[in-house]
């Protein structure tokens, strides 16, 4: 049988939403996503290694993190030349990481895999453990979009619009504040010691870094504003050397990074009024959502996709995107429904409640 005949069939929308069910429409979508996953599994032979891929990604990806940050250092690049490079590479990181939380490199090498969850968590230090977020990731599977799905409502999925959202948004440690008491009591699988274990050592380092990066700099300037009123010592300057070197190498990017996919990931998803597969998501593609997309690795436009069919690796979703988007919209996804963040990701129109 040819290939031609093996493509999935797409109908008129009008009579798909007549005739077939939510599942049969969300059947019909998987199809279209593995027809185009096998189409070029078979064309390109060097994604039957994916194994390696994946382990050469990472180990890719972290060197170019310590090479960006090594030209910094000597001056060779600029700031903000470091920052979006970090950025876009530890980006990267956080795709690899949710691969491994699918077991889709080295399922029966553990040592392998552990070294790989090692890596991507130290050079994004701004994340609880992959160990505790393999168990949340997987979790959001069986439960997205309801109290339970304790991942995204930890970055604000379900929240009233307003500053309190984009606080939880922007910031875990506030996330964890506004949040927990909820989810103590709507998330039986929440618990507050298991994610403060899972936060040693690489997430508590790095808010001691990015805290006393901002505060001290905030001092500076005021003291600066006010006319010098207090006298600095050196070890003071020493320190906030040493911290404005490592905010451009490392914190700001991963907030940058981490800030970027909180924004996306919480409002594309939907909640509350979410019966199946086919609600949970929609895909945020437009334009304008390039900057968050540049530092969360195209998420808002692939996500989708994933839900669907879990076991792809990250670069085959982008891969089958905008083969498997047409079919996608056919089959009744939405497509930037930007609505949805002031109806608390509610699917429909009615008043939504905060969490």
């Amino acid at each position: 049988m040819t290939a031609i005949a093996e493509r999935p069939t797409i109908q008129v929308p009008t009579k798909l939403n007549e005739r077939l069910s939510q599942k049969e429409k969300s059947k019909k979508i998987m199809k279209w996503i593995r027809f185009r996953d096998k189409k070029l599994r078979g064309k390109f032979e060097f994604l039957k290694h994916q194994d390696e891929l994946g382990l050469a990604i990472t180990l890719g990806s972290a060197a170019g993190m310590i090479l960006f940050a090594g030209l910094y250092i000597a001056g060779i690049i600029p700031a903000w030349a470091c920052i979006v490079a970090n950025g876009v590479l530890a980006s990267i990181l956080h795709e690899v990481e949710h691969d491994l939380i699918h077991n889709l490199y080295y399922k029966d090498n553990l040592k392998i895999q552990n070294f790989m969850f090692w890596t991507v968590w130290i050079f994004r230090g701004n994340t609880v453990s992959p160990w505790y977020r393999r168990m949340i990731h997987t979790l959001h599977h069986k439960v997205s979009g309801h109290k339970e799905d304790i991942e995204e409502r930890l970055i604000g999925n379900g929240m009233k619009f307003g500053l309190k959202r984009f606080i939880t948004m922007m910031d875990g440690n506030m996330s964890f504040l506004f949040q927990s008491h909820i989810l103590r009591r709507e998330a039986p699988k929440f618990k507050r010691s298991e994610i403060t274990r899972s936060s040693w050592p690489y997430l508590v380092i790095y808010f001691h870094l990015w805290y006393n990066f901002l505060f001290i700099n905030l001092f500076y300037i005021g003291n600066e504003l006010l006319g010098k009123p207090v006298e600095i010592p050196a070890w003071l300057d020493t320190v906030r050397h040493f911290l404005n070197i490592s905010a451009v190498v490392y914190t700001i990017p991963n907030w940058i990074r981490q800030t970027s996919i909180q924004i996306v990931s919480s409002n594309m998803h939907y909640y509350g009024d979410v019966k199946g597969l086919h609600d949970q998501t929609q895909v945020l593609n437009r334009w304008f959502l390039f900057p968050l997309h540049l530092f969360c690795f195209n998420f808002g436009s692939t996500h989708g996709i994933h839900h669907f069919v879990v076991n792809q690796p990250f670069y085959l979703r982008q891969a089958v995107a905008p083969f498997v988007h047409p079919a996608m919209k056919r089959y009744g996804i939405r497509f930037n429904d930007f609505g949805s963040i002031f109806r608390a990701n509610r699917l429909g129109n009615q008043e939504a409640l905060a969490a």
